[in-house]
C-alpha cells in the first residue's frame, strides 16, 4: 500500500463563498456569473470573467482522489482567479477574510484531511500582513498563498515589505502559483500558457524577488514555488553565471549568487518524470521538496505519490517528501 502524504498543492473554492458572492456580490465588489453551459464565473471590480473549474467546489470527489492518491491531508490553497486582486481597499481585505472564513467550515468537518493556506490580498500588503495575521492566530491555517505577481506588478518593490515582514515574523511558508503571466496573449495556442507560461512566471517571480534583495532584507522568510519551482532550479548555472559577469543591475542589499537563496526555497514535486524530480531533489535537497497533486486541473499529477517512490534514494529522504517536510513547515 503507499504511504499517505501531504500535499501542499490542492486548490478549493468553498460553496459558500459563492453563496456569499451571489447575495452580497455588489457590497464585495464580486460578480458571479453563471454560463448557459453551467460553468460559473468571478469577477471582481469589472474584471474579466474567470471560469472556475468544475472540481474546484466538490468535496466528495476530492476525498475520492486523495485516497486513490495516497494523499493524507491536503492543504487547501485558493484558486489564484478568486482571491479577489483587482479590488482596492477594504473590499480586497473583506473579501480574503470571507474566503478564509468559509475555508474554515470545511477544516472542522474534517480537520484530519484538510489544512489550509490563507487567501491574502497582496494588492495592499499591509492589509495582506492583518489578514494573513488573523488566518493565523485566529483560524489556526498554517501559512498564506500568493500569486507570482498582482496584477502584473512583481515583487521588486519594498511597498510588500510589511507582507514579508509579517510572514518571517510568524514563522510561516508562504507558498506561490503562477498566475495572469507575463506574454499570456501570445500563448493561445497549443496550451502554452500553462505549459510555457505557468513556469515562465514563477521563475520571473524569483527573479525579481533575489534580485531587490527580499531574500537578503528577511533572510528567514519560507517560499515554496509550485510546479517544481517553474524554470529556476533548472537553469540555476544560468543564474549564477549572470550574477557573475554582472551583466545586470541589482539592489544593493542583494549580495550573493541567485543559488545561494535556496535556503529560503521549497519546491512541489509537480514535475511529472521521475528523473526530473531526482534533478530536483540534488539540486535543492531532499528537504526542501514537498508533494504537489494541483488538484483539480488537468495538468495535475494524480500519481504525485508513485513518483515519489519510485525515486532511487534512501527511504528517510522519501519519508521526508511525502510528509514530514509538510509537517514540519506547516506545524502540524
Amino acid at each position: 500500500m503507499r504511504r499517505r502524504a501531504i500535499d501542499i498543492h490542492h486548490h478549493y473554492v468553498p460553496n459558500e463563498v459563492l453563496e456569499e458572492a451571489k447575495r452580497h456580490g455588489k457590497a464585495l465588489g464580486v460578480e458571479l456569473s453563471e454560463g448557459r453551459d453551467g460553468t460559473i464565473g468571478l469577477s471582481f471590480s469589472g474584471s474579466p470573467r474567470h471560469v472556475l473549474q468544475s472540481g474546484l467546489t466538490d468535496v466528495d470527489h476530492r476525498l475520492e482522489a486523495m485516497e486513490k492518491g495516497g494523499i493524507a491531508m491536503a492543504a487547501l490553497d485558493p484558486n489564484t482567479n478568486s482571491v479577489g486582486y483587482p479590488l482596492k481597499g477594504e473590499q480586497g481585505e473583506n473579501w480574503c477574510r470571507l474566503y478564509n472564513e468559509c475555508v474554515k467550515e470545511l477544516l472542522k468537518k474534517h480537520p484530519d484531511r484538510f489544512t489550509a493556506m490563507a487567501a491574502v490580498p497582496m494588492q495592499e500588503p499591509m492589509r495582506a500582513a492583518k489578514v494573513l495575521e488573523h488566518a493565523i492566530a485566529q483560524l489556526k491555517f498554517r501559512g498564506a498563498f500568493i500569486a507570482s505577481n498582482v496584477n502584473r506588478r512583481y515583487y521588486n518593490s519594498r511597498d510588500f515589505d510589511p507582507f514579508w515582514a509579517k510572514a518571517q515574523e510568524l514563522d510561516v511558508l508562504v507558498v506561490m502559483h503562477p498566475e495572469n503571466v507575463a506574454g499570456a496573449e501570445l500563448m493561445g495556442s497549443y496550451g502554452l500558457r500553462l505549459v510555457c507560461g505557468n513556469p515562465a512566471d514563477t521563475t520571473l517571480s524569483l527573479g525579481f524577488l533575489i534580485g531587490s534583495g527580499v531574500f537578503d532584507r528577511f533572510p528567514d522568510l519560507k517560499l515554496c514555488t509550485f510546479h517544481g519551482g517553474g524554470f529556476f532550479p533548472y537553469h540555476l548555472g544560468r543564474f549564477d553565471h549572470e550574477f557573475a559577469t554582472g551583466s545586470g543591475t541589482r539592489a544593493p542589499d542583494s549580495s550573493s549568487p541567485p543559488s545561494a537563496y535556496l535556503k529560503n526555497l521549497y519546491f512541489d514535486t509537480l514535475v511529472y518524470q521521475v528523473d526530473t524530480l531526482d534533478y530536483l531533489k540534488k539540486k535543492a535537497g531532499s528537504d526542501r521538496l514537498l508533494v504537489g497533486t494541483d488538484y483539480p486541473y488537468v495538468l495535475g499529477d494524480w500519481l504525485a505519490v508513485d513518483k515519489v517512490e519510485a525515486l532511487d534514494c534512501p527511504e528517510a529522504e522519501k519519508e521526508a517528501i511525502l510528509e514530514g517536510n509538510a509537517r514540519r513547515l506547516l506545524k502540524l
